[in-house]
């Protein structure tokens, strides 16, 4: 499939989703130290979202991101 393609063209092919990935997460990291998280521990929430990535970053917008000033930890 990338075989005719040099290494820096199958870099700039995936440069778009490779800056939203570090992007996204480190949104979340930032997020998670700040504000905390809903339903688990800080230091889960960053494992998770720097080890499994893309969907990390999604989960944690999802399921573990504090939605009000007044969520409990």
């Amino acid at each position: 499939m990338f075989g005719d393609m040099t290494t820096i063209e199958v870099i700039k092919l995936f440069a778009p989703l490779i800056v939203i990935q570090l992007g996204l997460a480190i949104y979340c990291i930032v997020d998670i130290i700040r504000n905390g998280a809903r339903n688990m521990n800080k230091i889960m929430w960053v494992s998770i979202v720097l080890f499994i990535n893309m969907l990390g970053p999604i989960l944690y917008l999802l399921f573990g991101k504090k939605r009000w000033q007044d969520d409990k930890n």
